[in-house]
Order: structure tokens, then sequence, then C-alpha cells
């Protein structure tokens, strides 16, 4: 195999609300999202075209997004019948290669490299045939790197392609805001732009005489995307290794105490969510598990709208299963879980916030050593 690779990065347009066009057609020229339709605290998980206009994107809160577009029509996800689409249009790519990492429920990295076709006629035929087949629009990137893949699908949406060669960096990467870099955190533009960092070429021309502010990791990431250099190996098995994620805990002690227990839910929901933000995952399904001291286990789970990996959303969610489950006993042992993930899209660096994840679940190692050495609560987290 060459070394220079082929990469294409597929990317369904507005994937949730597409997904809904193929139910209620007649929805296509209204503008609508996919959310949290009855709580006015919930968030948008995505927007149509349509809706973009009136400024309405996801994540936006529902209250905001009304105020913007008071007509906006929200619909409840059908996450189900989302996934339904995504193995649909991925059988149609694994059709001509099975070099196929989907890093998401909407998008996917194929290296095209052997297939007999020039890639741009191949990406017209294999946008063309998603959707007509599915009904779905999407939009490719074209490259020789996978970061130049993602960036260049996010060009021209919808039904875009576009080309971009290491040549091209400089004539088509480096002119974009700052915040539009892949790898840079939504709290990491704004400080960029305090020090007169606006565009993607200002990050990298300047990324000498911040090399001490920057650190080692985010010098080494922007030198070396920005240059061509980053990685362009598709890795077919990368989000095929596990299908949940868990962690329970045994108590050292049985725990009757409400407060200690809702302390001790706490700390091994902590541990499950700091899992899933380490792995890029979020989970729709929640469960929930006691052990009482007779040695009987219970579990419950329910499948939200939406996926959560934030710690607070997810201890929010066990707490509520955990208050349907508990009987009032004593409690020997406490699990929480996370299933029907979802891939987050590839992991952003936030330059100030990067090794926060890694310290927290070393720290929580280290907690877990200590209760085991000395008993629970030994020593404990503070909480700002």
């Amino acid at each position: 195999m060459n070394n220079v690779r082929t990469i294409f990065h597929i990317d369904m347009n507005a994937f949730f609300c597409s997904c809904e066009l193929i139910k209620r057609p007649y929805l296509e020229k209204k503008p609508f999202a996919v959310g949290a339709r009855y709580s006015s605290k919930g968030v948008l998980s995505t927007s149509n075209y349509v809706a973009r206009k009136y400024g309405v994107y996801s994540a936006m809160s529902v209250s905001d997004a009304l105020k913007k577009c008071p007509n906006l029509i929200i619909l409840d996800s059908d996450y189900q019948f989302y996934i339904e689409c995504s193995k649909k249009f991925m059988s149609i790519i694994y059709e001509y290669t099975d070099m196929v990492e989907q890093a998401s429920i909407d998008e996917a990295f194929i290296d095209v490299s052997e297939i007999d076709m020039h890639p741009l006629d191949f990406a017209k035929l294999l946008q063309k045939r998603i959707y007509d087949e599915c009904k779905l629009p999407s939009s490719i990137g074209i490259a020789p790197t996978k970061f130049l893949a993602k960036m260049a699908s996010d060009m021209k949406k919808p039904m875009g392609l576009t080309v971009v060669r290491i040549r091209d960096i400089k004539e088509k990467i480096f002119p974009l805001d700052v915040a539009d870099m892949f790898g840079i955190g939504k709290k990491t533009s704004p400080r960029l732009k305090e020090l007169g960092i606006n565009t993607i070429g200002d990050l990298y021309n300047r990324l000498d005489e911040f090399k001490d502010f920057f650190g080692e990791k985010m010098y080494s990431y922007v030198k070396t995307t920005l240059e061509g250099k980053s990685s362009n190996v598709v890795d077919s098995e990368r989000y095929n290794s596990f299908s949940s994620i868990s962690n329970s805990r045994t108590s050292y002690e049985p725990l009757t105490d409400e407060d200690q227990i809702y302390e001790f839910l706490e700390y091994v929901s902590d541990i499950t969510s700091k899992r899933l933000l380490r792995y890029h995952v979020k989970a729709y399904t929640i469960t929930v598990t006691i052990k009482y001291t007779d040695l009987k286990s219970f579990s419950k789970s329910k499948t939200y709208n939406d996926a959560t990996n934030d710690k607070y959303v997810y201890f929010a969610r066990i707490k509520e299963l955990f208050d349907e489950l508990w009987d009032g006993r004593a409690i020997r042992l406490l699990g929480t879980g996370g299933s029907n993930l979802e891939e987050e899209n590839m992991k952003v660096f936030d330059l100030f916030h990067l090794d926060e994840i890694e310290k927290e679940e070393n720290l929580n190692k280290v907690l877990e050593n200590i209760d085991n050495k000395y008993g629970k609560n030994a020593i404990k987290k503070g909480i700002n």
C-alpha cells in the first residue's frame, strides 16, 4: 500500500432532521428541530437548514431557539429510527470497501486509495446513492489525512464535495476562523482571540511565539495537522471494542444513612461519566444497580431522548432511577452504567482543560486505593 492515502470524511447533513423528513416530508420548507420538545430547559440536538437561517443551531436551549424563531417546530428524537437510517447508509459504503471507520452515528472516514475510480467521481457516486436510496443528504471531504478530510466536509453543506490537498492548506484552511478548526475546544477559541489569534493561519504562524503557553500537546497537534502530517490511518475496529460502559463499587460497610448513600452513589456515578468522556461516547440508556446486604441485586434502566456524558446530567438521571428502585434497605454495592452509546465527534482539544479527564480518572484510582486500604471515606474529594 502507498504511504499517500486518499481519505473521505462523509458527514450526513442535519442528520436527525433529515431522518425526520423521511417520515414527515411536509416539513421540508418549515423551520424545525429535534430536541427536548416539552422542556424549556432542554437543548436541541440539531436543526434543519430553514431553522438555521433564523439563527437556530444544535446545542441551543429550547427557550432561546423559540425566541429566535417563534414558529419553530420541535420534534422528539427517535433514536432507534436514526440508528436504522445510519445502518442503511453505512451498508452502501461497505459495498465498496471495508476500510471504514464510523466516527459517530452520522459520519465516517473511509480509505478509498484502492478503489479503481477517480476519487471525485467515486464521491459523486457515493453521495448520489446515499441520497437516492436513503433520502439522506451528505457532504464529503476528500484529502490525504483524516483531519483535512474532516475540515473539507464542513466547507460545503448541504450536499457538498470538497477536495483539500496539502498544497491547499494555506489557501483553504488558513483563512478560516480559528473557531472552525477541528480540535479547538469551545473554551479555547475565545482565549485565542484575546491573544489576537483570529484565523487558523494566525494560530499556525504564531505557534512558536506561544509554544510554552500552548503546551507540548497542543503545539504538536496544531503543527502536525496544519503541515499535512497527521494520521491517514482508517481504523475499522476503533469504535467496535465495547457496547456499554459501567462501574460498580462495594461499600466497606453497609450503607444505611441516606446522605451517605447519595454521596457514595455520586462517587460511583462520577467514575462512570468520566469513563464515557474518556472513550468519547455518550449514553442514551442509563442503568443503576443496587445490591443489598442479602446479596440480592436489582437494576433499573431508562432510555432518554438525548445522550449524555456530562457528569451532572448523568448523575441526575442515575439519582432519578435510584429513587425509583431503592426500597430503603441497607446497601452493600452500587453500580451505574451507560449503554446504547453514541460516539462523539472526534475528540476536540481544549487548550486549557486538555488533561482534566485523565487527571480526574487518576484521582479516582488513588481514592479507590485509599478506600480499599483504610476504609470508606478515609479521604474524599472536595466540591467546588
